[in-house]
């Protein structure tokens, strides 16, 4: 499995992962993604300014298996938590993604321990992130990951909670 920068040319199948996903995560009664977000703009931006990594096989611009995206955009809605980690440059993970054919084989894994190693070589002393309140399979990754669960937020689709790691240096 590769993992490495998108571009583009990957759109579509981006926004086929999208798709796929979402469908999965509403099968499983959680209502966290759908055609508002997110949508093309956003992964179009994810990809002007870098952020948007994906994982796949050798073909990735073709099949994509899941992406991340790992920049320093912080939610207005993230000042009114009481973050632990206030005084170094963190960095922000949005919109993990595995296509539902590969779950469970690792790559979640894989594209956080990539993000957090990027995180690292650039210098961020800790990462945020946040995920649905009822998304309790992400909410038990995280935490596995030794995510600390922080405060919560709220945006259009109701709570979401608040995660933070310091990474080491």
């Amino acid at each position: 499995m590769k993992i490495l920068e998108a571009s583009e040319n990957c759109i579509d199948a981006i926004l086929t992962l999208c798709k796929n996903c979402s469908e999965h995560m509403i099968d499983q009664g959680i209502d966290q993604w759908d055609e508002v977000y997110p949508n093309k703009a956003v992964f179009l931006e994810d990809i002007r300014t870098k952020s948007l990594f994906l994982a796949g096989s050798p073909n990735i611009s073709e099949h994509i298996m899941g992406c991340i995206v790992l920049n320093e955009h912080q939610d207005p809605e993230y000042e009114m938590v009481n973050w632990q980690y206030t005084s170094e440059k963190i960095a922000v993970i949005h919109r993990l993604m595995v296509d539902p054919l590969y779950q469970r084989q690792g790559i979640a894994q894989h594209l956080m321990s990539y993000a957090e190693n990027v995180a690292s070589e650039r210098k961020y002393g800790a990462i945020r992130l946040d995920t649905f309140i009822e998304n309790e399979p992400a909410i038990r990754f995280y935490k596995k990951r030794g995510y600390e669960a922080v405060g919560n937020v709220f945006f259009r689709k109701g709570k979401f909670l608040c995660f933070e790691k310091r990474l080491s240096s």
